[in-house]
């Protein structure tokens, strides 16, 4: 169970999946869209926008791995990231050259795409309100037995205000889907049908009431709408890296295809 919990803390926060995250007011209990992050990546985004999502600050206008607008994520950051998810996930990561580097283009690309997220919620003011945000934090801590929620931040090499920076963040994020896909998604009755009959039909019996047949097509609704979103998600990504472009540094990106685990950076990462 504590392991179960854990892929919880971690992992739920990057997928959305349902026990982490409140529906928003009128939603009801709706599935939140699993934005394909898997794994290891999980930490890793976990922190990432602890470091490199906010504006500009003193460095050195160069000194960028990712940039999108006016956020960017330095190599330095993006060492640190991939540092911290080798640390709370021992052996989650392979230590071959050729597993390295595909490990890292993951996380360059994963990154990159949460920076354009984050312009694109910044062009249409969404936000989290600090209402919202205090509301979830409650209700993901009160799924956890005393103790049980910091112990796995710890034991994770997590802070709890890297965690709590990253719960806002991916609010905010999901709050950004449901403004840009949601409204999209059309469940028509042959959907619902094709579904049930799918993946339902089998454990039918069971809705022997008109209260769990409503459930029954309440869940089969909120999961085809969560498959359609993920359909839908990877074009929609894709157009917003056309409306902000990503500009990677090269000349660092090629530096660090080089990194070994271990060694220091070189100069101006």
């Amino acid at each position: 169970m504590l392991i179960v919990k854990k892929i919880k803390i971690l992992y739920g926060i990057v997928t959305g999946r349902s026990g982490l995250f409140p529906a928003p007011p009128g939603q009801g209990g709706r599935a939140r869209v699993n934005h394909r992050s898997v794994g290891w990546v999980a930490l890793i985004l976990g922190l990432v926008c602890l470091w490199g999502c906010g504006p500009p600050g003193s460095e050195p206008a160069k000194d960028y791995l990712i940039r999108v607008g006016e956020r960017k994520v330095t190599v330095r950051e993006f060492l640190q990231a991939f540092e911290l998810a080798q640390t709370a996930y021992p052996g989650g990561v392979a230590q071959s050259p050729a597993e390295l580097k595909a490990a890292r283009t993951q996380l360059l690309n994963e990154m990159a795409t949460e920076l354009v997220m984050f312009k694109r919620a910044g062009e249409l003011s969404i936000s989290v309100s600090d209402a919202e945000f205090e509301a979830a934090v409650a209700a993901v801590r009160s799924d956890y037995p005393p103790g049980v929620f910091e112990q796995t931040l710890i034991e994770s090499a997590v802070s709890f205000d890297a965690w709590k920076h990253r719960l806002r963040s991916r609010l905010l994020m999901e709050k950004l889907v449901d403004a840009e896909l949601r409204g999209q998604i059309a469940i028509t009755p042959e959907d619902v049908a094709s579904y049930y009959d799918q993946h339902y039909r089998s454990k039918a019996a069971g809705a022997d009431s008109q209260e769990r047949l409503q459930r029954l097509k309440e869940t089969i609704v909120a999961e085809l709408q969560r498959q359609k979103i993920e359909d839908a998600y990877g074009a929609w990504i894709a157009r917003l890296k056309e409306k902000y472009p990503v500009d990677i540094n090269q000349e660092a990106w090629g530096r660090l295809e080089g990194f070994e685990p271990g060694v220091a950076p070189g100069d101006g990462t």
